[in-house]
């Protein structure tokens, strides 16, 4: 059976979603499940002792045994020169997304019968285009070239705005998840559908939508002018506001709102609709079909580190106090010196003298002695 898949690799969980192909068109896009009680999946890996790679809950509860054996995190990395070491052995990041991708087309061949006509896979929207080049050619090694990469919060607006109505110029985002929410204004771009511009993350929750209304203001663009705005991930109840200035979407299971869109982007991206081609000049939304890779770009450089030595204490001991103080020493040391010398030549001319030293004889002293000047 003809169908599209749509997978959302996030920090911990991996959703998917499918379109079916019915009759000229594609059906709604629907959950793929994964997980043993729910439709997500954990996004880990676990190496074996055979050297195979688990995917998904069965690699998180092997690696809740042995969690030296454990990857997570490795979507985040694709694009780093480190790699990740297990018992010793280096995987690169874009060879283990590729892998956790590999398990969920793999499952979905199985339940429909064949390979996607077309795959989207979502991506942090800090990316720029050497981590995207690098993640394609994983995929192309791979087999999968009918691929398209689309920033989370693009996806997420596929599942209820996939492309721009008349005279609609933004639309939000609010992903709610662990660390707080990720607020992102995309914009319209013409032929390239959404395109992600301002945002803001790690948001309280209750000031999500304000905080995006503010980026929306910074644009010149009303909350009422907003398309709309969606939120997905883990939101919490009674998050939605009561009186919005704008439509604002949720779904019936906001989760795997990220995933369902990018099913329909890629149902889309199947049809040839949507984004026929890259923007040169900005960041991408959707990626043509890729056919023949090229040479990867230049590696954005990495930010100047400036090291400041740290100094170790000296040791505390005589000499060293000596050689701090070493002018003070040294005044101290003439001093003495100077006095020394004083009480020697004192003492050294008392002890000449002598105390009980008493005037010579003379025949001056006689009586009768003629006196005068010049006598004696």
């Amino acid at each position: 059976m003809p169908y599209v898949l749509g997978i959302d690799v996030a920090q911990g969980r991996t959703h998917a979603a499918t379109c079916r192909r019915q009759g000229p068109g594609w059906g709604d896009p629907e959950p793929l499940w994964l997980g043993e009680r729910s439709p997500a999946a954990a996004s880990a890996l676990f190496l074996d002792d055979e050297g195979y790679l688990l995917t998904g809950d069965a690699a998180a509860q092997a690696g809740a045994r042995v969690p030296s054996r454990l990857l997570t995190g490795f979507h985040r990395r694709i694009g780093d020169d480190v790699p990740m070491l297990v018992e010793g052995e280096a995987f690169p990041p874009e060879t283990l997304t590729t892998v956790l991708v590999e398990g969920i087309a793999e499952h979905a061949a199985n339940l429909f019968g064949g390979p996607p006509h077309h795959l989207v896979l979502t991506h942090p929207g800090d990316w720029g285009a050497y981590r995207r080049d690098v993640l394609r050619r994983a995929l192309a090694d791979a087999g999968f070239t009918a691929v398209t990469l689309v920033p989370g919060s693009v996806a997420a607006l596929g599942a209820h705005l996939p492309q721009p109505g008349p005279g609609a110029t933004a639309a939000g985002v609010c992903e709610f998840g662990a660390d707080g929410v990720n607020v992102t204004l995309a914009t319209a771009t013409g032929a390239s559908g959404w395109q992600p511009g301002a945002s803001a993350e790690g948001v309280a929750p209750a000031a999500a939508l304000s905080t995006l209304f503010a980026l929306a203001g910074a644009a010149s663009t009303s909350p009422a002018g907003l398309a709309g705005v969606v939120f997905c991930g883990d939101v919490p109840p009674h998050a939605l506001p009561a009186r919005p200035p704008c439509p604002v979407f949720a779904g019936p299971v906001p989760p795997a709102t990220t995933a369902l869109g990018a099913a329909a982007l890629a149902a889309l991206r199947a049809d040839h609709r949507g984004t026929p081609q890259e923007p040169p000049p900005v960041e991408t939304t959707l990626l043509p079909k890729v056919d023949t890779l090229g040479d990867l770009g230049e590696r954005p450089p990495r930010p100047p580190v400036d090291i400041t030595p740290f100094e170790l204490p000296e040791r505390s001991s005589p000499l060293n106090l000596f050689r701090r103080r070493r002018p003070l020493a040294a005044a101290i040391l003439v001093l003495a010196a100077a006095v020394s010398a004083v009480l020697i030549t004192v003492t050294a001319r008392e002890a000449t003298a002598g105390p009980d030293q008493s005037p010579a004889p003379s025949h001056c002293a006689q009586s009768g002695a003629p006196s005068g000047e010049g006598h004696c």
